[in-house]
């Protein structure tokens, strides 16, 4: 009843050596025939021993038939016997003929009941004979199914396999199956084209001849672990077909029986060449940008789009806002924490923005924890956003504005400055034009005066201008006003100047630069310096104490006879009454007769600017 296993050209299958999934199919099919061959072998065993039953039944049968005819004709002996006895004269042995009689009915009646048991015992054997019978033909129908569904399964197991097979040859990876322990049985067509080699030089362990010579020994050293663990994982150089050796990563599984042995590993081998070298150059990238980050003045910071916490912050952060990183990195409302009160709200709503792909340029105050100290800081924020253009980070720059802030505070209030300088100095022309308009005779004559005197101003200003307009020394002014008069060697006996140092403010500067220019002007064309004996000395002093003052003095000797004028011009009303006017202070002009003196005593806090 068995038939031998045979696909449908007649000859016994082979097991698929060279596909991903054969050696499953084999077994699976192997296992289907041995059980319907042993479910056939029990029906055959069944029927045996049923006929035996019934052959052993009706020699029974017919062994008590026997029996019985026997003990009807032995009763029929005894019955004949005992009739012919009755006829006659009693015979001694009548007794003992009535005893077999006896005998012989009970035993008839035994073999009569044991015959009928054996018919009805016959019967139920004839019964479950034919229940076997059915049994047997259900079973050859079964059997005839199950040869018919192993025969589809086998087909689908191939159709599978050879699917397997094109899926592997066209998978970009190397896939390969082997025996535990990295004995090849099948690599695709890909590990072929790449290598050089083809599947049948591959199985075993030939695949080895493609991996380089000085990996082979950790490659298989990670077989011979992957065997306890459950898992292969080895990275190994691989040699293509045009000789050059590139990273490769191999992994592999097992697949497990049903009693969970593994006979077959599946895995595949990844070209991770560009990966690694993707991997090297970000992180040299990387490296890069923690150095720049690091390096530079600016505060770097990132901040996760989805948590909204910080996952970078550079060491520049510490010397601006003046506490550790630490601090911040876990918990942004630290930082917040340190936003001036009045700036708050504003930056607070602009993180938002950068987050939701906004560009964000914001100035704002911080607070130092530290030293309470407030620092001005610019910070330019921007979003990250990856190959979909998802927002993913925040990013951004920040910079201490501080000096910049100062300076520009510094810059308008020189801007100020300088629009009410030009103003005094303005008035300062007008006032000028004025007075030498008022006291010149001729066109000619106020041309030449106004000229020399703003060429006097002009002189203040740019001494004053090379001193950023913060003052200038007393001595240096003395110098530069009458250096015209003090040209040479000769010249330097002529003029001289004495007193200590004295820091003087620019309007203080400038009234003394012009009062001074006024006299040497003087001297030069009516006074001591009009004559080649003449000389002029500038001295001046402080007073210590209560009214602290500043005493100026100029005189003239060696000159010509002076007289006084007959009338007072602009140098007489700037020095006896612009100078008092503007410091506070007493001015007196004398016209001695051996030379024009002047005393200027100001209050030491109207002149200095500071310390010389």
């Amino acid at each position: 009843m068995a038939r031998s296993r045979r696909d449908s050209s007649g000859a016994p299958p082979q097991p698929g050596r060279h596909g991903p999934g054969g050696d499953r199919t084999d077994d699976e099919v192997e296992q289907a025939l041995v059980a319907a061959e042993d479910a056939r072998a029990e029906a055959a065993a069944a029927i045996r021993e049923r006929d035996a039953m019934a052959e052993a039944a009706r020699a029974k049968v017919a062994a008590t038939v026997r029996e019985r005819d026997a003990m009807a004709a032995e009763l029929h002996a005894v019955r004949a016997q005992l009739a012919a006895v009755g006829r006659g004269p009693a015979p001694s042995g009548g007794e003992a003929l009535r005893g077999r009689l006896a005998a012989a009915e009970a035993r008839q009646a035994e073999v009569e009941t044991f015959a009928e048991e054996l018919h009805v015992a016959n019967e139920e054997l004839r019964a479950q004979g034919e229940e076997l019978a059915r049994a047997n033909d259900a079973l050859a129908r079964a059997n005839q199914e199950l040869e018919r569904r192993v025969a589809e399964r086998t087909a689908e197991l191939a159709d599978a396999n050879a699917m397997l097979r094109s899926a592997a040859d066209t998978m970009p990876h190397l896939v390969w199956s082997a025996r535990p322990g990295g004995a090849w049985s099948y690599a695709n067509r890909r590990w072929t084209e790449h290598t050089g080699l083809t599947a049948e030089e591959a199985v075993g362990f030939g695949w080895l001849a493609a991996v380089h010579p000085e990996d082979r020994g950790r490659v298989l050293d990670a077989w011979r672990a992957a065997v306890g663990t459950g898992e292969l994982r080895v990275e190994h150089r691989l040699c293509g077909r045009d000789g050059t050796y590139e990273r490769f990563e191999s992994r592999g599984l097992p697949l497990r029986g049903r009693e969970g042995h593994s006979e077959l590993w599946f895995g595949t081998s990844t070209n991770v060449e560009e990966a690694r070298r993707a991997e090297a150059a970000l992180r040299e990238s990387e490296a890069r940008f923690r150095g720049f980050a690091e390096a530079t003045a600016d505060v770097l910071w990132v901040v996760d789009a989805e948590t909204r916490r910080l996952e970078y912050l550079s060491p520049a952060f510490e010397a601006v806002w003046g506490v550790p990183r630490a601090e911040v990195m876990d918990d942004l409302g630290r930082w917040a924490g340190m936003l001036h009160p009045e700036d708050r709200a504003r930056v607070l709503e602009a993180l938002p923005a950068a987050l939701a792909g906004g560009r964000v340029d914001a100035e704002y105050r911080i607070v130092r924890p530290a030293d309470g100290q407030v620092r001005w800081v610019r910070d330019v924020g921007f979003p990250v956003r990856d190959a979909e253009g998802r927002v993913r980070r925040a990013a951004g720059l920040a910079r201490d504005v501080t000096a910049a802030k100062e300076a520009e505070a510094g810059q308008r209030l020189l801007l100020r400055e300088l629009d009410h300088r030009v103003k005094n100095t303005l008035a300062s022309v007008q006032s000028i034009a004025a007075q030498t308009a008022r006291g010149a005779a001729t066109a000619e004559g106020f041309r030449e005066a106004f000229q020399a005197r703003l060429v006097a101003l002009a002189a203040a200003h740019d001494l004053l201008t090379r001193g950023a307009w913060q003052g200038v020394a007393l001595a240096e002014v003395v110098r530069r006003t009458l250096a015209p008069h003090a040209g040479g060697e000769a010249g330097a006996e002529r003029v001289s100047a004495d007193g200590p140092g004295v820091w003087l403010r620019p309007e203080a500067a400038i009234a003394l630069h012009l009062a001074l220019h006024e006299l040497a002007t003087n001297a030069a064309k009516y006074g001591a310096l009009s004559a080649p004996g003449g000389r002029a000395e500038v001295s001046w002093q402080t007073t210590a104490g209560p009214g602290d003052l500043l005493e100026v003095r100029w005189r003239e000797r060696g000159g010509p006879r002076v007289w006084p004028p007959a009338r007072r011009g602009f140098g007489s009303r700037l020095l006896e009454r612009g100078l008092a006017h503007q410091f506070g202070a007493d001015a007196e002009l004398t016209f001695a007769p051996g030379g024009v003196e002047y005393r200027l005593r100001a209050p030491l806090v109207a002149a200095l600017g500071r310390p010389g």
